[in-house]
C-alpha cells in the first residue's frame, strides 16, 4: 500500500472492520465499478485517470466527505485501488474504506496542485492521464496549472462512470424506495404545520424534521418551501414569511439514504383555492400523470416530454410551463440532489428510456401571485412505471 509501512497497513485494516459498515455496498460492488473504469482506461492505453467529481467518486468508492468543499482528486490506476489525494482532515474518512488504496494529504500550509502533480509524476510517470475535465470540481485555473505541467498528457476523461449511474442496481433501488418514505414523512408533517399565523420556517423546519427523523441523511439541496406571493419566484426558500389566508404554499424536498435520493412536491391553499388556483392544479396532477402513462422502455424521453407537453398546450398554459418534464435521480451532493446533467425527459431528447432508469417528475408553474408544484419519483419498470413515493396527489386546501 502506497505511502504506508507494513505496521501501519495492519493497524489499517483494523480500523477498517471497526468502521465497515461505512461502505453503502458490498465490496465486491465497488470492485466490479473500478474493474469497469479500470477496463476502460487500458482499452485507451492510458497510464490513470484523476476524477473530481464527488459523486463519481462516491459511485467508484463509497467514498464521501462534507469536506470537498476543498480541494480534493482521487486517482484510478490501470491496477490496484485509487488513491485519494484530500485535504489532510479527510484523510481517516477515506483510510476508513477498503475501497481506497492511500489518501495523500494536503496540509493547509501546502499548495493542492502541487500536490497532486508531485503524486501524479510518481504513479504515472509517463502515458496520458485522464482528467475529468467536466466537473465543476476543477477549476479553471487548476486545470491551467495541470496543464502546463502535464501538457498533452493530460486528455479529458469524462462520462464513463455518469453512463453507468443511469440504470439502478436493486440495491440502489432499495434505497431510493427508503429516502421515499422518509421524504413521504417529512411532507406530510409539513403539510400539517401550515395554518394562518405560522411561518415558512415552521413548514421547512417541519420538512427536514419529518424526513430526519424517518432515516434521511444530509439532502443535496435545500428543500423548495416557499408561501403566499413569493411562491410565484422560481428557487425562491424560505425566509420568515407569516402565511396568512389565502395563500399558496408550495413544498419540494427529499429523502436520502447512502446519498440517493428521491423527491416529492405538493401545493396547498390555505382556505378555499380559487378556479385558477385549482385549474393549474389540474393541469399539473394532468402532466404528472401523463408521464406516468407514458413512461415505458423503448420510447425517447423526448416523446414522453412531448406527451405531457401536449396536456398543457391543449388547457391554454403552455406560456408558464418552462421547464423539463422529469430529471434524472440517484446520487447526490450539495449543491445538487439531482442525477438531470447526465439525462432527463426534456423536449426532442433521443435518450431511450431503460428499465430501472429513476426520474422526479416536475411540473410546475409559476403564474401571477403564486407558484404550484405537484411532482412524483419513479422507476421505469420492464413494461411501465412505479411510483416511488406515495402521496395523495391533489391540491390541499388547508381548513382555516
Amino acid at each position: 500500500m502506497q505511502g504506508l509501512t507494513t505496521s501501519q497497513h495492519m493497524i489499517l485494516e483494523t480500523e477498517r472492520q471497526i468502521w465497515s459498515d461505512e461502505l453503502a455496498f458490498s465490496e465486491a460492488t465497488y470492485a466490479e465499478r473500478l474493474a469497469l473504469v479500470q477496463t476502460d482506461l487500458r482499452r485507451k492505453t492510458m497510464a490513470g485517470a484523476v476524477l473530481f467529481d464527488p459523486e463519481n467518486i462516491y459511485w467508484l468508492t463509497g467514498y464521501q466527505t462534507i469536506g470537498y468543499f476543498t480541494f480534493q482528486a482521487v486517482y484510478v490506476p490501470l491496477s490496484g485501488k485509487p488513491v485519494v489525494i484530500t485535504r489532510v482532515v479527510n484523510r481517516d474518512l477515506a483510510l476508513a474504506l477498503p475501497t481506497i488504496a492511500d489518501a495523500v494529504c494536503i496540509f493547509d500550509t501546502q499548495d493542492h496542485i502541487e500536490t497532486l502533480q508531485q503524486y501524479l509524476k510518481a504513479a504515472a510517470p509517463g502515458g496520458h492521464i485522464g482528467i475529468e475535465t467536466t466537473s465543476r470540481y476543477l477549476n479553471v485555473h487548476d486545470y491551467g496549472r495541470l496543464n502546463e505541467h502535464f501538457g498533452d498528457r493530460l486528455v479529458p476523461y469524462n462520462g464513463i462512470i455518469e453512463a453507468n449511474r443511469i440504470v439502478k442496481t436493486s440495491d440502489e433501488l432499495d434505497r431510493m424506495r427508503a429516502a421515499a418514505r422518509a421524504v413521504e414523512a417529512g411532507m406530510d408533517a409539513a403539510i400539517n404545520t401550515i395554518a394562518p399565523g405560522k411561518t415558512d420556517n415552521d413548514l421547512a423546519a417541519a420538512l427536514y424534521q419529518g424526513s430526519i427523523a424517518a432515516g434521511s441523511e444530509y439532502i443535496g439541496h435545500p428543500p423548495m418551501v416557499v408561501s403566499g406571493p413569493r411562491s410565484e419566484l422560481c428557487f425562491a426558500l424560505w425566509k420568515r414569511n407569516t402565511i396568512q389566508k389565502g395563500d399558496v404554499v408550495l413544498l419540494e424536498g427529499a429523502g436520502c439514504i447512502d446519498r440517493y435520493h428521491t423527491m416529492m412536491s405538493r401545493s396547498a391553499v390555505v382556505g378555499k383555492a380559487t378556479d385558477e388556483q385549482k385549474a393549474t392544479a389540474d393541469t399539473l396532477i394532468e402532466v404528472l400523470e401523463t408521464v406516468i402513462d407514458a413512461v415505458r422502455p423503448g420510447i425517447t424521453a423526448g416523446e414522453v416530454d412531448y406527451a405531457c407537453r401536449s396536456q398543457v398546450e391543449r388547457r391554454g398554459l403552455g406560456a408558464y410551463f418552462k421547464s423539463r418534464a422529469a430529471y434524472g435521480i440517484g446520487i447526490g451532493f450539495p449543491p445538487n440532489w439531482a442525477e438531470g446533467h447526465i439525462y432527463s425527459i426534456r423536449p426532442g431528447d433521443p435518450t431511450i428510456l431503460q428499465p430501472d432508469m429513476t426520474f422526479h417528475v416536475i411540473p410546475t408553474m409559476f403564474r401571477k401571485g403564486y407558484g404550484m408544484a405537484i411532482s412524483d419519483s419513479i422507476r421505469v419498470t420492464e413494461d411501465g412505471c412505479e411510483v416511488l413515493t406515495n402521496y395523495p396527489r391533489q391540491l390541499i386546501e388547508v381548513d382555516v
